[in-house]
């Protein structure tokens, strides 16, 4: 049992990286037998690592049918920056309450460390794992578990719409991630919110630019 869990988990981290890099595009089906042929393993870590993935959301187990990578529409992709605006807008409140002032310092160096990777169009990969770290801490200084798990979800979809490419070549705010550590230095959750959820409507109005529905957010 414990070496099925630890190639299940390696089956979960290759296919992720697989879909997230676009290898494995949207609609694309995954044959339970084929996958595990690629990946020289039994069906059964497979099996694990592809219901794993229907959990975070990357994928849809289709009954009758098999597996296919989940493949986002202007609707769905919109409702996942909905869900995420609550979610950061909460962790904001929660943060800006909980959080030490020693906390929120070490939170500014690494808002600084992802506002430079922006400012110099490091590679997207760099600028996604920076930014997932920044978020998700957000969540952990609110001290709800919770909160991080279902962020760290919401950040996988949103990035099948290639989100992490967007740093790279579209002009964001200067020093973003500093102004949200400096409103929660405040500890007054309403500022914190106030400029989480001006951050999030941001993020949201470029993403869905850069998927092609533009005009579905202006007609919405």
């Amino acid at each position: 049992m414990p070496e099925t869990k630890s190639l299940g988990r390696r089956a979960y981290c290759e296919l992720r990286d697989r879909i997230l890099s676009g290898q494995l595009q949207p609609g694309e089906r995954l044959s339970l037998r084929g996958v595990a042929n690629s990946l020289e393993m039994s069906m059964a870590p497979v099996g694990e690592a592809l219901r794993e993935l229907s959990r975070d959301g990357l994928v849809e187990l289709e009954p009758g049918w098999g597996t296919r990578v989940r493949q986002l529409d202007a609707e769905s992709l919109h409702s996942q920056h909905v869900l995420r605006t609550a979610l950061e807008c909460e962790a904001a409140r929660q943060c800006a309450c909980k959080a030490s002032d020693e906390q929120l310092a070490e939170l500014l160096r690494l808002a600084e460390s992802l506002d430079k990777a922006i400012d110099t169009r490091s590679s997207p990969e760099q600028v996604s794992e920076l930014d997932s770290r920044f978020h998700l801490q957000i969540a952990k200084l609110a001290k709800a578990p919770s909160l991080v798990k279902a962020l760290r979800s919401n950040q996988l979809v949103r990035l099948l719409a290639r989100g992490s490419e967007i740093a790279h070549h579209v002009d964001r705010p200067a020093d973003q991630h500093v102004v949200l550590v400096k409103s929660f230095q405040s500890h007054d959750p309403d500022i914190a919110e106030q400029a989480m959820r001006q951050h999030c409507l941001e993020s949201m109005r470029l993403q869905m630019q850069e998927a092609g529905f533009g005009d579905w957010l202006g007609n919405s």
